[in-house]
């Protein structure tokens, strides 16, 4: 069996802002196989697209990353400038979130993803890049205000696959559009990713869009990952209680009653600078007892290949 492309082990990620020191990654510890889908899941707040813009050394300059992040065995954290622009775009590359915010106004699609490519040595031709996403090779021509959302976001991934790289970081690429664009772009992905052998990174807060794509998923809260396990049987039946709160947040389509279940999630994600003591979730959690709010626990095994973060499990 070959290495992990990916390998994270005790990541934190610390922002620098006027209140002092901000946590928002806590300790996180991961693997990716070549060719496998992570998906990486929580509410906003979460850590989790903090978490995977570390893998790059894509945060503020100030921030602070401690831990070891390994990509085709070459340790991230460790590279000088030039090589660590020479691993973005072409060994591993990001569909960012609201491609509206991304793409240059004044600038037409053909320009933006020729420069990636241009910049980072990619052998991808626009247009045939454009037709493998879904779009007409005589769109290249146009500005991005010409585009629908669903377009623009093509265009995004269009790009990140210019340099063909081995890993896609997808930072919930879907979240701004409609469900009928959604489910086209949430197919897109899982075809490319197969079609490509990419290994991904999914980044989500709804569960439910995982089930097309994960292979594998990684739930965080607070800055820390609370429960991992083959993707499947976690969205069958979730063991932490707080996945299985975020996994009744959303509605099954077909199912009335699951309308109008109540997801027991209760409140708000903590404050990165005022974590609760033991277990984070302990004060929104509906089977949480003292030994919760003074005991933090470290993801343990419940059964092959299916770990999680509670004491009671």
């Amino acid at each position: 069996m070959s290495d992990p492309l990916l390998v994270v082990r005790d990541l934190h990620v610390t922002y620098r802002s006027s209140r002092g020191p901000v946590p928002a990654v806590r300790g996180v510890s991961l693997h990716l196989d070549r060719g496998e889908t992570l998906g990486l899941a929580g509410e906003s707040g979460s850590g989790k697209s903090s978490m995977a813009m570390a893998l790059l050394r894509l945060v503020p300059v100030g921030t602070t990353i401690t831990g070891s992040v390994t990509l085709a065995g070459e340790d991230v954290l460790a590279m000088k400038p030039g090589r660590l622009r020479a691993v973005r775009w072409a060994e591993a590359a990001v569909v960012f979130q609201g491609a509206q915010h991304v793409l240059n106004p004044v600038h037409r699609i053909r320009r933006q993803i020729q420069e990636a490519i241009d910049t980072h040595r990619g052998n991808g031709k626009v247009a045939d890049l454009l037709e493998q996403v879904g779009i007409p090779r005589w769109r290249s021509d146009a500005y991005p205000h010409e585009l629908s959302g669903g377009q623009k976001q093509r265009v995004m991934i269009a790009m990140a696959l210019a340099c063909d790289p081995e890993l896609l970081i997808a930072d919930e690429p879907t979240t701004a559009l409609d469900v009928m664009v959604q489910a086209q772009v949430l197919q897109l992905l899982a075809d490319l990713q197969r079609d490509r052998g990419l290994a991904m990174i999914f980044i989500t807060h709804d569960l439910s869009v995982l089930s097309t794509v994960a292979d594998r998923l990684a739930v965080m809260y607070a800055g820390r990952l609370v429960e991992t396990g083959p993707a499947k049987e976690m969205l069958r039946g979730a063991r932490h209680p707080y996945t299985k709160a975020l996994a009744a947040a959303f509605p099954t389509i077909g199912d009335q009653s699951s309308r109008l279940a109540p997801s027991g999630l209760a409140g708000d994600p903590p404050d990165p600078m005022a974590v609760p003591s033991g277990c984070p979730f302990h004060p929104r959690c509906p089977i949480a007892t003292e030994e919760c709010a003074a005991t933090m626990v470290e993801l343990h095994e419940i059964s092959p290949g299916w770990e999680a973060a509670c004491l009671k499990l």
